[in-house]
Parts: structure tokens; sequence; C-alpha cells
């Protein structure tokens, strides 16, 4: 039998890109590097050079969205900090970076790995990196307003659950809407809007 060639330019990320597809259709427990394998058609063995086993494939593929949505965050962060657009654009950049790509979405919801920890004084070294920067934003609009610390953890968790919850509507397949999600999401933040 002939071995399947493998000159992909970056297998690590396409056998990632691929595991995650894979989760999504089929759930974690049809997964294996054997079944990554052939969907980038290449070798059983090609796998192994850059994970030994699917856990790190999992983790893998957990750290590769979340440095991507992470970098979007901080991109976000540097344009419009300071700025009294900041919270729409912010929010905006968070749901935008799932609309264009739905499947990190449902990956990281059913994957289940993402520890969340809603506390305003949580470990941020135990925490989701992209909430804690969420937080740490949130926060720092809120550091002169009059809300008791109790408020703040409210107003943080509340608009995280309006966020997230616009992000699952806007990635659902069997949510329809007719306006454009792009086109609506300040509108939808704004909603939302508090006096800092």
């Amino acid at each position: 039998m002939e071995k399947k060639p493998y000159h992909h330019k970056n297998l690590k990320n396409e056998l990632i890109e691929k595991g995650i597809e894979l989760v999504n259709k089929f759930g974690l427990e049809q997964l294996s590097l054997r079944k990554v394998a052939q969907a980038c058609n290449v070798s059983h063995a090609a796998p192994y050079s850059h994970f030994s086993n699917k856990e790190e494939l999992l983790r893998a593929m957990q750290f590769h969205i979340t440095e991507q949505f992470t970098a979007i965050l901080q991109q976000t962060i540097s344009k419009y900090q300071g700025s009294p657009m900041f919270l729409s654009e912010f929010g905006k950049a968070y749901i935008s970076f799932f609309i264009n790509k739905p499947q990190y979405f449902e990956f990281l919801l059913q994957q289940g790995n993402m520890q969340i920890c809603l506390d305003i004084d949580s470990k941020e070294q135990d925490n989701y990196k992209p909430f804690v920067i969420y937080k740490e934003q949130v926060l720092q609009l809120l550091q002169y307003s009059n809300m008791t610390p109790e408020k703040k953890e409210d107003f943080v968790i509340a608009l995280f659950a309006y966020v997230h919850g616009l992000t699952a509507l806007a990635t659902m397949k069997n949510v329809h809407y007719s306006k454009k999600w792009e086109d609506k999401l300040s509108d939808l933040i704004q909603t939302f809007s508090c006096d800092f």
C-alpha cells in the first residue's frame, strides 16, 4: 500500500483545524489522531510528530482558539481604550470573532475544558484568558463609578452573559435573523449602555 504524501506547509495547524471540525461534527469521543490524519490526507504516523496523544491535540486546539481570540481582543484594546466607543467596539470584536469562525465557539462550548470563574476577585492564572481581559477592561471603566464591589461584579457578569448570549445566537445554525449581525452589533450592545 502506498503511503500518503504529506507536503503540507503547516501540518500542525491543519491537524488542529481538522480536529476542531471533527469534534464539532462527531463529538469528542470520536476524535482520534488517526481520524485527524485521515481528514488531512496524511499518513497515520504524521500527527505524532506534533502531538503525542489525543489529549495533547485537544489542548493545542483550545490554545489555538484562545490565542487568536486574545490577539483580537488585545488589538481592540490598543485601538479603542479610553475612547467612548470602547465598550461597544470591544463587544463587537468579541462577537465578530466567533461570527467569522463559528466552529471555534461551538468547539469551546462542546469541549468543556474552558474554565471561567465569574468572581470579581478570582485568581487570574486559573481563569480563561479572554474572560480575564474582558473583566479587567470593564472594571477599569467602572473604577470611578459609585457602584459597590458587589454591583460591579453583577455588571461584569450581566454584560458578559449578554455578549456571550448574542454570540451564541449569532453562531447558531437554527437561529434566523433578517438583518446582518455585523450591522446590528453596535445597536444591540449599546442597549446595555451605562454611565461610567
